[in-house]
């Protein structure tokens, strides 16, 4: 992938910001959540959680979908459809972008997810099978539980025309589909892209599922405690939704209408470890070839990253992948450079948690503000970098490191950087 970052026509930069999750719903209210550290997993109240071992996930709470939509709209789309179209309007309001003034053709959006309606569009299909046989079906539930079916919506509600794409790649969709808005940006197809992930697959069949994989945590009795990304005492992910999104333009298009620069799009790299379905290799080795596409890609080199936002969702090789590949790709400066987990008070949500660091890897930048990796008690000798444990930290940082893993061994890099005048 050939981008050309010393040109102002294909340097993408970020200029909004949306966020929907369980510690917060808008950029400011869920980053000072992140900063301060406070967790949104709590007790499971949606549905009757007696027969699971693991009975917390990340919930979105105080979210009304006509907030950011029609109600027509809302009452036929999915729950996963809800929280793009919201996290979208958030997004472009916080680029300050007047969509009206823009042409609609030039203008589009791309988004990821995993499970797509598998939630509560498939719930209430099922339900409705077994109750009422075909008579009670609803036939939109055929698109709206489709994983289009949340692009889709946020082209019909803001009224986008342009270049559209879904990525259905697992938890690195997020990153694959801002991979794909830069594309449309550097091609000339578009002016604006929105870009990000979105998720709603907290149900009890898809818990159900997950424990039998036996891939969530057991650590119950404390559930704002339960994610622990490298910590040694670890049993597995906490599951949770929502949806990120960010605003892409080309620098020009930015600079034009006076927009504020969260971050430049540096680097993307894409790689898999084909070997298994759900457990990762703990080598790192494919993580490392992803890392070192992506500082080729954006022209960085190694010792140019200031901070790694890692996928670290608290399973065992997970996270010990993550460690080894920031270790064979910054050597021995990587005990020097801080690596933390958002996902320690967010939960994992799947293809939503990319578009989550984005976020939170542009505020970075922004502020100053490195988010701390909470729950973060005890070392594990084979996780012993710098997880910027418990507290944030203020640094100076100018290049950020972000990775997604999904299953199938499926890995993801962005590097985003502070935008400057030079390459």
């Amino acid at each position: 992938m050939a981008w050309l970052p010393d040109n102002p026509r294909r340097r993408v930069v970020i200029t909004g910001l949306g966020v929907v999750a369980p510690n917060g719903i808008g950029k400011d209210s869920w980053w000072q959540a992140i900063v301060e550290g406070r967790s949104g997993i709590d007790w499971i109240t949606s549905f009757d959680t007696s027969g699971l071992y693991c009975r917390i996930a990340g919930q979105v709470k105080d979210f009304v979908a006509e907030d950011f939509m029609s109600k027509r709209s809302a009452r036929m789309a999915g729950r996963f459809a809800h929280f793009a179209v919201a996290a979208s309007r958030l997004a472009t309001e916080d680029a300050g972008l007047e969509l009206n003034g823009i042409d609609p053709f030039r203008t589009g959006a791309a988004f990821g997810t995993s499970l797509a309606g598998v939630g509560n569009i498939s719930d209430d299909m099922y339900h409705r099978f077994e109750t009422e046989g075909a008579d009670g079906l609803v036939p939109s539930m055929a698109t709206e539980m489709a994983a289009h079916a949340a692009t889709s919506r946020v082209f019909i509600e803001l009224g986008l025309k342009g270049p559209n794409a879904t990525s259905g790649t697992g938890c690195v969709a997020s990153l694959d589909s801002i991979a794909v808005g830069c594309d449309a940006l550097r091609s000339g197809q578009a002016e604006v892209m929105i870009a990000g992930g979105t998720e709603a697959c907290i149900s009890k069949g898809v818990m159900t599922l997950l424990c039998k994989q036996r891939v969530l945590t057991h650590h119950n009795s404390h559930p704002a405690q339960a994610s622990r990304p490298f910590d040694y005492t670890r049993d597995g992910l906490v599951l949770s939704e929502g949806s990120g999104a960010v605003v892409l333009e080309t620098l020009e298009h930015a600079r034009e209408r006076g927009a504020n620069i969260y971050a430049e799009v540096r680097g993307y790299g894409s790689t898999t470890e084909a070997k298994r379905m759900i457990a990762a290799q703990a080598s790192g080795e494919e993580l490392a070839r992803a890392f070192e596409a992506a500082l080729l890609c954006g022209k960085v080199g190694p010792e140019q990253i200031d901070y790694i936002c890692a996928h670290g969702i608290g399973t065992r090789e997970y996270d010990i992948a993550d460690t080894n590949a920031i270790k064979k790709v910054l050597g021995q400066r990587a005990y020097n450079v801080p690596v933390s987990s958002i996902k320690s008070s967010t939960g994992q949500a799947f293809a939503a948690g990319g578009a989550f660091q984005v976020v939170s890897a542009c505020m970075t930048l922004a502020t100053g503000m490195i988010p701390p990796t909470i729950n973060y008690r005890v070392p594990d000798p084979a996780c012993d970098l710098d997880y910027v444990p418990n507290q944030a930290r203020r640094a100076r940082v100018d290049m950020v490191m972000t990775n997604s893993h999904s299953f199938g061994g499926s890995h993801a890099a962005l590097i985003l950087g502070r935008c400057t005048n030079g390459i």
